[in-house]
């Protein structure tokens, strides 16, 4: 990996601890909820923007994220009455869809994603492989359904903080777990394989820039 590769990387890693930290402190702090606010919305409106003006729809889609914009700073006083449930939409929200991403590609007309990411990387696959990427899928669907129920649990029945650090603490590590774990078993269970990395299953499949919802099989 290239200096600049790391340092890059580097900088994602601070920017997302940072974030972490201070989305806790204003779910453990009395009077963060402007801080709360900014930071559940935010993000999510910057990510929004860049979308839309990458895309083919420029004009309509920066106005509706300016309409988005608006509309914040209209209801900023009710969003900050009730800015943790922002965070329950983002963090839930998120690590559900990607389950169902994960889960859907186990349809009987898709490709497992996991395979997919695997095809891409090695080529044509061995039964054998192919099996073991279709558990892996299996395995990432449960996981992010796992997270997904514990967060909406954990909302609804424990002290906020303690919903915050699990949400912010908890289930990126769980993420990462995951990924070296995977990669461990993969070792042990192939190991005429050629292993390509952690993470080159992953990097293949954005580089290629197609449907994260899983190939259709032809």
């Amino acid at each position: 990996m290239s200096a600049r590769a790391w340092i890059r990387g580097l900088g994602v890693a601070v920017l997302a601890i940072a974030y972490a930290v201070l989305a806790h402190l204003s779910n453990s702090m009395p009077g963060a909820s402007a801080l709360g606010v900014a930071l559940a919305v935010g993000p999510l409106l910057v990510f929004a923007v860049i979308l839309g003006w990458r895309s083919r729809l420029r004009l309509p889609s920066v106005l509706l994220c300016a309409l988005a914009g608006v509309l914040v700073y209209r209801y900023w006083p009710l969003l900050a009455e009730h800015f943790p449930w922002l965070y329950l939409l983002q963090q839930a929200g998120a690590y559900g869809l990607l389950g169902l991403m994960f889960a859907r590609s186990l349809a009987a007309d898709r490709v497992p994603l996991c395979t997919h990411w695997a095809t891409l990387v090695h080529g044509p696959l061995a039964p054998a492989v192919a099996h073991y990427t279709r558990a892996v899928t299996v395995v990432w669907a449960a996981l992010f359904a796992f997270i997904t129920f514990t967060m909406v649990v954990l909302f609804a029945l424990a002290p906020l903080p303690v919903w915050s650090a699990f949400a912010n603490f908890c289930a990126f590590p769980l993420i990462v777990a995951m990924f070296v774990g995977e990669y461990a078993v993969r070792n042990r269970v192939l190991p005429n394989m050629r292993h390509a990395g952690i993470f080159a299953g992953p990097r293949a499949f954005l580089n290629s820039g197609r449907d994260t919802a899983g190939a259709r099989r032809g």
